[in-house]
């Protein structure tokens, strides 16, 4: 009875009694249609007890296995699922061999170690195999000469460029159109000088004044600026009791008619009434007023 007991024991924690508690799965991209200098890329999922240890240095180095097989890389993952532990190895090896027909190569098998309950227990990987194909027939069809047996280069795909030509030339032309198009609504130069937008030009002149000068004498010349843009687009010299003929010839400014004429009197508090001057406009303010302006000059 006693001879019994220590057998049942002894079968319990052998370490080949603990080895059937692993479950090895062995996947492959594919089985078959291997050739040359493939990489045969494999994975290896070893399932057993949570508390066992993979013993990292019982993995496969890699190295040439057989004179047509090599492994050229090891690596492993550790997962937790539930009361089992999931080891995943990840294999590449390459197939060195040149075949002549279809067959199957031999993977060898090969043996990890595990610590489980201060025991080292060895997991043994079985061997499997791929197929390899040739990458040329046995016997080709005979030729008078040898260099039949080749193939011909393939000619050069040339590509029809007269659409992507039309296309760019197309698109080229728009760009400049609407290149031209927004500068003449902006003022912007070789259009900065027409008669039709002064007072876009006046506001890039009246803002590099305001830059650099902001005194009294700074103000009296942007007051002058905006005098001389009234003038060129009146087309005369205007006094504040002109303006009621401006805004019947140049409807547009009519909604900033009664700045305009806070303007033209501030404008003679500012040279002919210095005492009143300060009560004349800030040069923010007619930098504010020739952009009103501008924005209406641009409506029309």
């Amino acid at each position: 009875m006693r001879l019994s007991i220590l057998l049942l024991v002894w079968i319990v924690f052998s370490p080949s009694a603990r080895a059937n508690e692993f479950a090895i799965e062995i996947r492959s991209e594919r089985s078959f249609g291997y050739f040359v200098g493939d990489l045969v890329k494999t994975v290896v999922d070893i399932r057993g007890p949570s508390n066992a240890e993979l013993i990292r240095g019982s993995l496969p180095d890699p190295v040439p296995l057989t004179v047509s097989l090599d492994l050229r890389d090891v690596s492993v993952e550790e997962f937790k699922q539930g009361d089992q532990r999931l080891w995943r190895i990840r294999l590449a090896y390459q197939n060195l061999y040149a075949a002549l027909d279809v067959r199957n190569i031999e993977v060898p098998a090969f043996t990890v170690s595990y610590q489980l309950m201060g025991e080292q227990s060895q997991v043994t990987v079985p061997a499997w195999r791929f197929g390899v194909a040739p990458l040329r027939e046995i016997a080709p069809e005979p030729k008078e000469r040898g260099e039949d047996y080749l193939r011909p280069d393939p000619g050069p795909a040339f590509v029809d460029q007269e659409e992507s030509l039309r296309l760019t030339a197309l698109f080229a032309a728009l760009t400049v159109l609407l290149t031209i198009a927004v500068a003449w609504d902006h003022g912007w130069p070789p259009f900065h000088r027409r008669a039709a937008r002064e007072f876009s030009v006046l506001v890039r002149r009246l803002e590099a004044l305001a830059r650099r000068d902001q005194s009294m004498e700074g103000l009296r010349k942007a007051a002058c600026e905006l005098h001389r843009a009234f003038n060129a687009v009146g087309g005369k010299s205007l006094l504040r009791s002109d303006l009621d003929e401006f805004f019947r010839h140049r409807a547009e400014f009519a909604s900033v008619q009664p700045t305009t004429e806070r303007f033209f009197e501030a404008s003679e508090r500012l040279f002919f009434d210095p005492e009143q001057a300060s009560s004349a406009f800030t040069m923010a303010e007619l930098v504010g007023f020739a952009k009103a302006l501008a924005a209406q000059e641009r409506s029309r």
